[in-house]
């Protein structure tokens, strides 16, 4: 799924916490995949990447937990809220969502 179809899939189910897993439009290595999750009308982009045989979400800077694989990690955030951060925003102010990942949406949706 390209990055606009995951955005118009999103968009069609247009409920907090959707969420889908595609290719890395980079195409590289240790960034394999990216999360995409809707909250408050808004689509957040989260690099997933991999170190060794573990993954992690974003740049290490917030999201320091690793997982041995996308499942787990995607499991994990059903029940602890990932905390999305608007890489645009630098405001140190800003109130920051936290989301759990509670809608799978497919390439069919």
């Amino acid at each position: 799924m390209t990055r606009q179809e995951a955005e118009a899939a999103l968009a069609k189910l247009d409920k907090d916490g959707a969420f889908v897993v595609r290719d890395s439009s980079k195409g590289q290595s240790e960034h394999p995949y990216t999360l995409m999750v809707l909250m408050e009308d808004k689509i957040y982009n989260i690099k997933i990447r991999k170190r060794g045989d573990q993954f992690l979400l974003g740049t290490g800077l917030h999201h320091k937990t690793s997982f041995p694989g996308v499942r787990a990690m995607i499991t994990h955030h059903a029940h602890i809220p990932l905390l999305l951060i608007d890489a645009k925003d630098h405001n140190p102010e800003t109130q920051r969502p936290l989301c759990c990942l509670l809608h799978p949406v497919g390439p069919q949706q």
